[in-house]
Parts: C-alpha cells; sequence; structure tokens
C-alpha cells in the first residue's frame, strides 16, 4: 500500500537506550515519531523547526542538528 493513501500508522519500534522506557520507568508509554533522514524529503524542515524551536533550552542539540543534518 503507498504511503501517500495512509495517514499515522505504527511503521517503527522505537525503545530508549538509557532504559527509561521499560515498564515504570520515567518514559513507559512514551509516543515517538521516526524521520528517515536520507530519503523523506521533508524531514531537514522538520529538523529546522525543531532546531528553531528547542535553541532557547538546548542550544547544543540545535547546533547539533544544524552541523549533522542542515549544514
Amino acid at each position: 500500500m503507498p504511503d501517500q493513501s495512509r495517514g499515522l500508522y505504527n511503521k517503527f519500534h522505537v525503545e530508549r537506550t538509557d532504559g527509561k522506557s521499560a515498564p515504570g520507568e520515567e518514559h513507559d508509554g512514551c509516543e515517538y515519531f521516526v524521520l528517515d533522514i536520507t530519503h523523506d524529503k521533508f524531514a531537514r524542515a522538520a529538523l529546522s523547526a525543531y532546531a528553531d524551536a528547542c535553541e532557547a533550552d538546548y542550544p547544543l542539540l540545535a547546533r547539533d542538528i544544524r552541523a549533522n543534518y542542515l549544514d
């Protein structure tokens, strides 16, 4: 089925590497949205918006996103 004919659906299983998504932990049951930076033509615009939005609180994260994916 082409992706254009679907809305949101579960395509990936994401688990935190720090163990905080385990049952009973802080991020148990959290939802995540995965971007394919290599193939998704909209991913860079999303990352740019995210870097702009988080820059005041997380300047190093914003810098790293820009350096690794936008420059």
